[in-house]
Formats: C-alpha cells, structure tokens, sequence
C-alpha cells in the first residue's frame, strides 16, 4: 500500500464516513429539539453554560482583548481536544466518533428548543468552520475503527492513523482555530457593541 496519497485523495475517501456521520449528527439534533434523551444533552448542554457562566464571571474585570484570549484559548483547546479524541479512540470500533456525534447534534437540538431556533443563526459564523472540522475527524475515527475489523494482512491501521492526522494538523487545526477565533470575537465584542 502506498504510503503518501494527497490531501484530496484521503479526503475523498472520507466522504461514506462523513456522510454516515452527518446523518447521525442531524439526526441526534432533531431528537434533542424535540426532547428525546432529555438527561444525556441536558447534562452535556448544562456542563457547557456552567462553563461559559464562569468564564464570563473571570472575564468581566478584565479588559476585552483579555476576556477574548480567555474565551479564544479554552474553546480552542475544547475543540482540538474533542477532534483529536474522535480520530485517536476512533480505532475502538468507532464507538466514540459516533457517541461524540450524537451528543454534539442533540445539545445543538436540544439547545435551539431551549433557545429558540434563531440560535442556528448565531452558530452559523464559527460553525461553518466547526461543524465541518468535527464532520471530518469523526469521519477519519470511523474510518479507522473500520480498519481494525479488516482481515490481519489488510489491515493498515498505523498508516491510516497517520493520514488522519495529517489532515487532522493540515486541515482540521486551521478550521478550528479560524471557528475559535470568530467564536470567541462574537462572545467578547458583540456584547459590547450591543451595550453602547
């Protein structure tokens, strides 16, 4: 098996996972918007504002470009670590790429009943760079939980492991840091815009 395929190649041979995991992703928000596995996304939904509370409480007394790199540094960190998760444990039978799926469609579902659905509307700046980085690393955790049921001499578990996290540091890195940056400018400065 050849070792270097490009970027477009390996991406292409994603799109089965990203698509299995889109499905899943819209499905679990459509089960969180109207109330079903109230518990599971009430508990991830409250975990997440009970951060965002406190964060916000530390980052009132300090100035706004502070309160930015707070808000910038720990969503980035959240995102790249959850990304990162979903390729790296994706080898045990993908079950946390598709658990990591289903909670994230349904607190966005369960989240927009709560809310309201113009909510959808405020995730649309970061989340066109987000969603898709997430789409992508759970799709390359499947693929290699996948891998691991291939027969012993088709198997190419270290080499996919590889790719996947090439394009986790070439392609899925960047969007996240573009969504995190956009994110964090939205939380620190559009309140302050609002208020004056």
């Amino acid at each position: 098996m050849e070792d270097e395929i490009s970027l477009r190649a390996y991406l292409h041979s994603l799109r089965f996972y990203v698509f299995a995991v889109l499905i899943i992703f819209l499905v679990s928000g459509v089960i969180g918007y109207f109330g079903y596995f109230n518990e599971l996304f009430n508990v991830a939904l409250s975990w997440i504002e009970e951060l965002s509370k406190n964060m916000k409480s530390i980052s009132g007394s300090y100035p706004a470009w502070v309160s930015f790199l707070l808000f910038f540094f720990v969503i980035f960190l959240n995102n790249s670590l959850t990304c990162f998760l979903d390729i790296l444990l994706g080898p045990f039978a993908g079950i946390f790429p598709i658990f990591s799926a289903f909670v994230n469609g349904g607190i966005i579902g369960w989240f927009a009943q709560r809310q309201g659905l113009y909510i959808l509307i405020a995730i649309i700046p970061h989340g066109i760079f987000e969603i898709p980085a997430f789409l992508l690393s759970t799709a390359i955790g499947l693929k290699l939980g996948r891998e691991l049921f291939r027969h012993s001499n088709e198997r190419h578990l270290l080499l996919e492991l590889k790719r996947g996290l090439r394009v986790y540091f070439i392609l899925i890195l960047p969007l996240l840091l573009a969504a995190a940056i956009i994110e964090s400018l939205l939380i620190t400065l559009l309140p302050l815009l609002i208020s004056n």
